[in-house]
C-alpha cells in the first residue's frame, strides 16, 4: 500500500514509478489488467494508456470497435469524481451475459468484469482508472471497490500535481524562447543573487556581473549585488537601478535593474522577489520601449499604448485625451500596468520608463 502510494507521487517526474505504482493496485484489487483511460467527451472517443500487463490486441480492439457500446458510459453522468462504477453491482450478472459488449469483446479474450474511477472530469475530458478480472476470478462486487478507496485522494492529488508540473515545464520552455527573441541580454536574479533565468546574452553578462569571486574585465559604477539587494527589498523595492559598465578595452554598456514581484509571470512559480537584469551594450540596435514592455511585462496592448504616452511625459488625463479613452480607462489599465511592473505609483513608473528608455537607447 505505502509503495503504490509513493509510486504515485514519484511518477510525477517519473513514468516508471506510475507503472509501478498501478502494477501494485491492480495486485491489491486481484485484478489481470489495469489502465488509464481518457475519455474525450467532446468527440466521444477513448485512449487507453499506462496499462498493465497490457494486450495490444486487447486495447486496440477496444479502443477501435468497443468503447462505443461500452455500457459503462450511461452510468458515466450519475459519477462524481472519485466514485466507482462495478459492472456486476451497476450492471448487473444478468444483463451482462446478454450484453455484446462482454460476449463480443471482454470474454473472447478470458475476462469477466471490470470496475472503474472517475479520477478526474474537465469540460472536455474525463479521466479513469479501470481494472478487469479474469472469467476465472470472478465479478467485481462494491467491496472491492470500497476496499481501494483510499487510493483515490492520492491518485487525484498525484494527477493534478503532474499536471501543474507539466503546464510548468512548458511554461518555461515558452518564456525561454521568447526572451532569445530578444536584442539584448536578460537575466532574473534572486535575492541570494541565484540565476533564475536567462537568455543566451543574459547568461554571458551574469558570469561578466558577477564572476563568483573572479575578477571581471567588466567594472561596473555601482556595486551589482547592492543593486539586487534594492531592487528584490520585499518592503521598499527600488523601481529602477542603472550602472554603466566599462571594460579593459573600452565598450561600455548600461546595465539596469528592475524588481520583479512574486505575482510577475516570469516569477510565478519562485513566489518570492526577484530582480530583472536588462544589459544594452554600446553599439547595439535600439529596442523599442513598447516592444520591451510587452516583452518583458506581459502587458497588453492597451496597456502598452498606456505606457507609450506616460514615457513621454504626459499625466493620465493628457494621455487619456490622446488615445480617445475613458479616464477611468485609463485609471483601471494604470492599475493593471501597476501590478505587472510592481510599481506602486505613477512617479515610479515614470522613473522606471526613463530608465529603461535611456538604457535601450545605449544613453
Amino acid at each position: 500500500m505505502h509503495g503504490a502510494i509513493r509510486g504515485l507521487y514519484e511518477g510525477i517526474l517519473d513514468p516508471a514509478a506510475w507503472q509501478q505504482s498501478l502494477r501494485a493496485l491492480s495486485e491489491l484489487a486481484g485484478s489481470e489488467h489495469a489502465s488509464m483511460m481518457v475519455w474525450d467527451t467532446v468527440r466521444d472517443q477513448v485512449t487507453v494508456n499506462e496499462t498493465v500487463n497490457p494486450v495490444e490486441e486487447l486495447f486496440l480492439a477496444y479502443e477501435n470497435d468497443f468503447q462505443a457500446i461500452d455500457p459503462a458510459k450511461g452510468f458515466a453522468p450519475r459519477l462524481v469524481p472519485g466514485a466507482w462504477y462495478v459492472d456486476a453491482r451497476d450492471l448487473g450478472p444478468h444483463r451482462m451475459a446478454r450484453d455484446p459488449f462482454y460476449g463480443d469483446f471482454l470474454n473472447k479474450f478470458e475476462l469477466g468484469s471490470y470496475m472503474a474511477c472517475l479520477v478526474e472530469r474537465q469540460p472536455h475530458y474525463e479521466v479513469y482508472f479501470s481494472m478487469q478480472r479474469a472469467l476465472s476470478q470472478g465479478h467485481f462486487a462494491g467491496d472491492d471497490s470500497r476496499r481501494m478507496d483510499w487510493v483515490v485522494p492520492h491518485m487525484r492529488s498525484a494527477i493534478a500535481m503532474r499536471d501543474r508540473t507539466l503546464a510548468l515545464s512548458t511554461l518555461a520552455t515558452l518564456a525561454t524562447r521568447m526572451i532569445e527573441r530578444l536584442a539584448f541580454a536578460v537575466a532574473v536574479y534572486s535575492p541570494e543573487r541565484l540565476l533564475l533565468l536567462a537568455n543566451m546574452a543574459g547568461e554571458r553578462w551574469a558570469r561578466r556581473l558577477d564572476p563568483s569571486g573572479k575578477t571581471s574585465e567588466w567594472q561596473l559604477s555601482r556595486s551589482f549585488n547592492e543593486m539586487l539587494q534594492a531592487a528584490c527589498d520585499p518592503a521598499t523595492p527600488q523601481a529602477a537601478l542603472a550602472a554603466r559598465a566599462i571594460d579593459t578595452h573600452g565598450n561600455q554598456a548600461e546595465v539596469l535593474v528592475l524588481p520583479l514581484p512574486a505575482t510577475h509571470a516570469f516569477a510565478a512559480s519562485w513566489q518570492q522577489p526577484a530582480a530583472l537584469v536588462v544589459v544594452h551594450e554600446a553599439g547595439a540596435p535600439s529596442v523599442l520601449l513598447d516592444s520591451v514592455m510587452r516583452n518583458l511585462y506581459g502587458l497588453t496592448p492597451a496597456e502598452t499604448r498606456l505606457v507609450a504616452r506616460l514615457a513621454t511625459g504626459e499625466g493620465l488625463p493628457e494621455a487619456s485625451r490622446h488615445l480617445h479613452i475613458q479616464h477611468e480607462t485609463a485609471r483601471t489599465q494604470l492599475k493593471s500596468i501597476f501590478l505587472k511592473t510592481g510599481c506602486t505609483s505613477q512617479p515610479q513608473l515614470t522613473n522606471l520608463l526613463t530608465r529603461l528608455a535611456s538604457t535601450l537607447d545605449g544613453g
